[in-house]
């Protein structure tokens, strides 16, 4: 269980590269929600992007967790074909 809790809270390259994506492109349209309501449909387009590209980086990475001591965790991360 304290693995499985470790492995979750882990910034992976599936979970960080759709936020950074999401937030560049969150506060390159931040005028544009606040003009008029069409922002707020790209704001729904952007946060599904990032959801999809979510969903096929996780196919391409897993991450194991190959140490976990009080001093830090040691993982591998694999990137699949």
């Amino acid at each position: 269980m304290r693995d499985r809790a470790r492995l979750l809270l882990l910034f992976t390259p599936w979970l960080t590269a759709p936020l950074a994506v999401l937030g560049v492109y969150l506060a390159v349209l931040a005028p544009l929600i606040g003009v008029t309501w069409v922002g707020w449909i790209v704001y729904g387009v952007g946060v599904a992007g990032a959801i999809a590209l979510c969903l096929v980086l996780r196919v391409r990475y897993r991450l194991w967790i190959l140490d976990s001591s009080s001093l830090g965790v040691m993982t591998w991360l694999q990137r699949r074909l």
